[in-house]
């Protein structure tokens, strides 16, 4: 055996344990078992409609405020270290939740949420995005997303089935286990070996996160990446919120409710394992509209009918969750150059969805509690009407002046066996 392919073989046998972790990583990272009893936690601790949805605005002011300087210091120092310290955060906000007694104690605890996420949040991509790109295969990327989404969303599915189950006995213990679980994710991540990516100068530290800021608005084709994701996070955020008590409202009881919300979770997974056969359906430019528009649709005839039979409907708006985190992770992760500040941009992105999110949360919460439950769904409704419409008349413009949509991938040529990958690559843009 050549010393070329000795190396080639190593280095596949890296990549794929580093995957594989990654892969684990995102499987305990985010299940949180309180799902399921979220609003109905904070009502038994004496909380209304209007306050839950004011832990929202501070879970997403605490996000807005260390977003990017978290994406910064994942740039900085190395996007492990990152996701070990964003996840023992998680696991410290789940604790004081658990213990909590009071509006600001819970909003303490929403905080403590809220920075451990913004440690991972655009680390964890970038992360995945660099550990290919290291081995020359950053082309393979939205299939490996898409697999690390469907693990996080089954995930997902294990602990609302599990937090269903424990929360019918006692609602605060669901807490305490979703400590243990951010915790076993804090020790994968120690696990995890951090891939080669040119990191900023400390001098350039804080000149970095505006320059990550400046390139969202100047570059076009990012800006509109970040306004999709901003439109369709925000839509499937509400969901987390809204799910749990229509469900209730259609007649089940709080281990329904888990088991429900966990087949969504497994819906979801099935949109992102194929994200590969559904881009090549729909292509980017019918996704970026038709995937708001989806949810508009859903959303308006949940709000209109409390019925078992709206799970069908809630099983559509899972499978585009799946689709959206690759999709939208793609586009973004395309347009960025600097590899050295990649967590930083797309910090930037996840800020922007926190921004949007955290104004629309309270506003549906103070209508819902003057104007019933099912205005909410209809607000969601208009939002994606109107934002779905706007992509529709965005791609008919670029059709019109003869532009291919976002078509913008290029197949990568094989390497040789004795060629080592290059230490840098153009990146395709996804528009013209």
């Amino acid at each position: 055996m050549s010393p070329a392919i000795h190396t080639r073989r190593r280095r596949d046998a890296n990549l794929g344990r580093d995957l594989q972790l990654f892969h684990v990583y995102r499987f305990l990272s985010t299940s949180y078992l309180f799902l399921p009893v979220l609003v109905k936690f904070f009502q038994q601790r004496g909380l209304d409609f209007t306050e839950i949805a004011l832990l929202n605005t501070v879970y997403a002011l605490t996000a807005i405020v260390f977003e990017v300087p978290t994406g910064a210091l994942a740039d900085r120092f190395g996007r492990c270290r990152a996701m070990l310290l964003g996840s023992l955060m998680m696991a410290i906000g789940c604790v004081v939740d658990f213990g909590g007694k009071g509006f600001w104690t819970f909003a303490l605890g929403e905080g403590l949420l809220a920075l451990g996420m913004t440690l991972t949040s655009g680390a964890d991509s970038a992360y995945l995005y660099d550990l290919l790109r290291s081995a020359g295969r950053e082309h393979e990327y939205r299939r490996h997303e898409g697999s690390a989404t469907a693990a996080k969303l089954i995930g997902a599915a294990a602990a609302l089935v599990l937090g269903g189950l424990i929360g019918r006995y006692s609602v605060g213990t669901t807490y305490a286990v979703s400590a243990a679980v951010c915790g076993a994710a804090a020790l994968v991540a120690m696990m995890m070996r951090e891939p080669a990516f040119e990191r900023e100068d400390e001098a350039d530290f804080l000149h970095g996160m505006a320059h990550a800021a400046k390139a969202v608005f100047t570059r076009p084709s990012l800006l509109f990446a970040v306004l999709f994701s901003v439109l369709v996070f925000t839509l499937l955020r509400m969901g987390l919120y809204l799910y749990p008590t229509y469900l209730d409202a259609a007649g089940l009881d709080v281990a329904w409710v888990g088991a429900v919300l966990a087949l969504m979770s497994i819906f979801g997974a099935y949109g992102a394992s194929r994200i590969e056969g559904i881009r090549r359906l729909f292509g980017e430019s019918r996704l970026v509209w038709l995937l708001p528009m989806a949810l508009a649709v859903t959303y308006g005839v949940l709000g209109r009918w409390f019925a078992i039979w709206g799970i069908g409907l809630l099983a559509v708006q899972a499978v585009v969750n799946g689709v959206y985190s690759p999709f939208s992770k793609e586009l973004l992760n395309r347009e960025i150059a600097d590899s050295g500040q990649r967590a930083t941009v797309l910090s930037v992105e996840s800020m922007g969805r926190r921004l949007a999110f955290g104004a629309f949360a309270p506003v549906a919460g103070v209508l819902m509690d003057s104007r019933g439950l099912g205005f909410g769904f209809y607000l969601c409704a208009v939002f994606g009407l109107l934002g779905g419409a706007l992509f529709v008349s965005s791609s008919i413009r670029r059709h019109k002046r003869g532009l291919a949509g976002f078509e913008g991938e290029v197949t990568p040529t094989p390497l040789p066996l004795d060629t080592e990958p290059p230490a840098e690559q153009i990146q395709p843009s996804i528009s013209r």
